[in-house]
């Protein structure tokens, strides 16, 4: 049997090469870094995101609860005011990205090896002339790298970052903050787990250090908390056209990212990556079904980028009165916290499986 090639080793990456190898296929992935765990510049770094575990474990033949926490406390800071947040009625939990044995890329990376996954690292495909050597069926789950956007030529926007992590006791583990204010067009958060507290500002145009100031003022005043040690980088987001999900790039298949398996207003994007992961492998032997699930799990895409547009456009007295009116009522309302879940990639195929 011909060897099954996965370029990436991120969550898209390492569900799809799980599950091809469950199939008894041989599989081999390429890794452009030296390890598991994605970027150095943005990992390790604690992520929260809605997920229904029960639902993914089905939907993905991978049961991932035992590399997740549930959040002990969630908060927005809408301009200036604290609003709690209840983070199980949208199902939230939080999970640590990057190379730590603690993390959920260690954790799939452990499972993948069990299955007899193989793996290259050390093997950057950053041009089209390396995609198209590839055989066909290739998939490919390059994340947030702009090399794999612009060799398949997939639209995307640059989007701005500043981060920075430190040390905190376990008590101090498992809450989130996100902030919405005049300082960025996008939000910001902090977030811990697993003795790792990390801040994070972004948005999709260039971040001044009076934003950043902003920020860090912000965080002082709302948490106590100091930070410093800020690293600067931008990286590319599908989102960029309305039509940025696609699951083909010629006769190779995309996952994660790079397939525009992101949430286009808040960039939730762990969910769709480990989703799409299931999806790229099912495209491989049954190209028609995949594409199906593929529609379902990005149809909330078009309606997320609109609200953005909207969003961007919307006065800030108004973008405020709509944060506190709408974030106090999503433990009170489940059909408007089913909203919420319901516009993250992936879900509405981890909710059918649990129909």
């Amino acid at each position: 049997m011909a060897e099954n090639v996965v370029v990436g080793a991120g969550l898209a990456g390492m569900v799809a090469a799980i599950n091809l190898a469950r199939e008894g296929r041989e599989v081999l992935v390429l890794e452009r870094e030296s390890r598991v765990g994605g970027s150095p510049l943005y990992h390790p770094s604690p992520e929260g995101t809605p997920i229904d575990l029960p639902r993914l474990a089905e939907y993905t033949g991978i049961d991932i609860s035992g590399a997740v926490a549930r959040f002990k406390a969630g908060s927005v800071v809408v301009y200036g005011e604290k609003v709690t947040v209840d983070m199980d009625a949208i199902s939230s939990v939080v999970i640590e990205r990057g190379p730590r044995s603690t993390s959920l890329d260690s954790y799939l990376y452990e499972l993948a090896v069990k299955e007899g996954v193989k793996f290259e690292f050390n093997h950057p495909v950053i041009s089209n002339d390396d995609t198209v050597k590839l055989p066909p069926d290739t998939i490919i789950a390059t994340g947030l790298y702009f090399e794999g956007f612009d060799a398949l030529r997939v639209p995307y926007l640059t989007s701005f970052h500043f981060v920075t992590r430190r040390k905190v006791p376990d008590e101090e583990a498992n809450h989130v903050t996100v902030y919405h204010g005049q300082f960025t067009s996008d939000y910001a958060y902090t977030c811990s787990v697993n003795g790792i507290q990390f801040a994070h500002v972004f948005q999709r145009r260039p971040i001044g250090k009076d934003t950043l100031h902003a920020f860090t003022e912000q965080v002082f005043v709302s948490e106590g908390i100091e930070f410093d040690g800020w690293e600067q980088f931008t990286f590319p987001v599908p989102a960029a056209s309305i039509n940025n999900p696609r699951l083909f790039a010629g006769d190779k298949i995309l996952a994660g990212t790079l397939a525009g398996c992101m949430e286009s207003y808040m960039f939730f994007g762990m969910l769709g990556a480990l989703v799409s992961g299931k999806i790229a492998a099912m495209a491989v032997s049954d190209k028609a079904r995949a594409y199906q699930e593929f529609k379902l799990a990005t149809s909330a895409f078009k309606g997320a980028y609109l609200m953005k547009k909207m969003g961007n456009i919307t006065p800030h007295w108004l973008h405020r009165l709509m944060l506190l009116q709408g974030i106090p009522r999503l433990s009170e309302y489940p059909a408007l916290a089913d909203v919420v879940k319901r516009a993250i990639p992936g879900w509405r195929n981890c909710e059918r499986a649990g129909a």
